[in-house]
């Protein structure tokens, strides 16, 4: 179980809304820098990185914080709060020019009761679009909106007929991807980043994501916290729990969807597993 809070933002959600937004911003004025196209990534999830990092060390100078930059960190484990980190995600979007499938991740786990946590405070920004979404909804960030030109409409076409619409990886779809599109009478969506994949089942553009290429703590923990507590589904594809800060970093899988296709996608997906 989740254990947001019932009502309200806490100064802990503000937070993690307004990383998202800052490195966002940071990452939009960086893809139009200088730099040599071949280096572009790696130097702007570094400086997006940093940027969350020190705002992090200054306002919650007590707290850990989790990314790909340190996985073998085991200091977390024994912690009472871990920020989860992705300062870009879908780099291979982000660097090409015109695609807004990239995002930035982050999530605050805390211990509860008994020795039992979750995600307490989440947010993924999806800067192309000014936006930084959240479990109470998607907020408008307009120091973000630096677009040159049109903000681009959604992630995906809109809907022509009533199938099931199912986000998958563009680089690594699940290989029995077309079976189980078949199998459920649903049209296939390939996108870039993961944050981008779940934005549209958000947004209400798809009916599920599903990922079987792998996923770190840090890649999914933000999603999964948006996702359920927007009162989505989010799981293993065995419909099994995804636990936070535990000594597993990567897990095989992950499903997003919404609450009303959930049985429907695990069942079908099974024979694959």
């Amino acid at each position: 179980m989740t254990p947001f809070p019932a009502h309200g933002r806490t100064n802990d959600q503000r937070s993690a809304e307004d990383l998202a937004a800052q490195a966002g911003r940071l990452l939009t004025d960086l893809r139009v820098s200088r730099v040599a196209p071949e280096d572009l990534g790696e130097f702007a999830e570094g400086e997006a990185r940093s940027v969350i990092l020190d705002r992090l060390a200054v306002a919650r100078p007590d707290d850990l914080v989790f990314g790909e930059w340190d996985p073998d960190s085991r200091a977390r484990l024994e912690a009472d709060r871990v920020w989860f980190v992705d300062p870009l995600d879908g780099v291979r979007s982000y660097v090409t020019e015109g695609r807004p499938d990239w995002a930035v991740h982050v999530a605050l786990w805390e211990s509860g009761p008994e020795g039992v946590g979750g995600i307490t405070a989440c947010a993924i920004a999806m800067p192309a679009y000014g936006r930084v979404l959240t479990g109470r909804g998607a907020t408008t960030y307009q120091p973000m909106s630096i677009i040159r030109g049109p903000r681009p409409g959604p992630l995906v076409p809109p809907r022509e007929d009533d199938r099931l619409r199912i986000a998958v990886s563009e680089a690594e779809p699940p290989a029995f991807a077309e079976d189980l599109a078949a199998k459920l009478g649903a049209s296939l969506v390939h996108l870039g980043s993961g944050g981008g994949k779940t934005a549209t089942v958000l947004e209400g553009e798809c009916d599920a994501y599903i990922h079987t290429s792998g996923h770190h703590q840090w890649d999914s923990a933000a999603t999964v916290g948006v996702v359920q507590q927007r009162g989505l589904h989010a799981s293993a594809l065995d419909g099994s729990e995804l636990v936070y800060n535990v000594e597993e970093i990567e897990y095989p899988d992950l499903l997003v969807c919404t609450r009303e296709v959930a049985d429907r996608v695990i069942e079908a997906v099974a024979e694959y597993l």
